[in-house]
């Protein structure tokens, strides 16, 4: 119920967020459930406040900020070594045939490929790792959300 609730949320507002593959934004999602338990959005707080006001409260932000740096780090890294890996590619083909060289060609493989928000398979979490991919917008089609909307909720376009 929470995941189909945050992915129509980004879906209604993805348009007015910061589309950098290297930049991150954290927010904070207020929620509540009613008698009936029907979940209701309440709030999203651009800059959550991360005050350890109490025992329980300092645990779950020391797990949530761990958590968050190993995902960056892991996307940084991963990013990396597509990176190096198409410079080597990019060296390798002019060394061997400079005049054979298309750059248009390497422009559209750096953009589909190397410049997206992608976590290569060599660069894994740890099993303790909180994190749940729910969108991931390289899939097309329904796939992109993993089976959490149904298909009427779905514009291919």
């Amino acid at each position: 119920m929470f995941k189909k609730a945050f992915i129509h949320l980004m879906r209604m507002t993805e348009n007015s967020l910061y589309h950098v593959s290297n930049v991150f934004e954290l927010f904070g999602l207020d929620f509540v459930l009613d008698e009936n338990l029907n979940l209701w959005f309440i709030e999203c707080n651009a800059s959550p406040q991360l005050v350890a006001s109490n025992d329980r409260k300092r645990t779950f932000l020391v797990k949530m900020l761990t958590d968050l740096f190993e995902i960056q780090s892991a996307y940084y890294k991963s990013r990396m070594s597509r990176t190096f890996k198409f410079i080597e590619k990019m060296v390798s083909q002019i060394n061997s045939s400079p005049h054979a060289v298309v750059e248009s060609k390497w422009k559209e493989e750096f953009d589909s490929n190397i410049d997206i928000n992608k976590l290569d398979s060599e660069f894994t979490l740890s099993p303790n790792n909180g994190f749940s991919l729910i969108i991931d917008k390289n899939i097309k089609g329904d796939g992109a959300y993993f089976g959490h909307l149904e298909k009427e909720c779905i514009n291919f376009n």
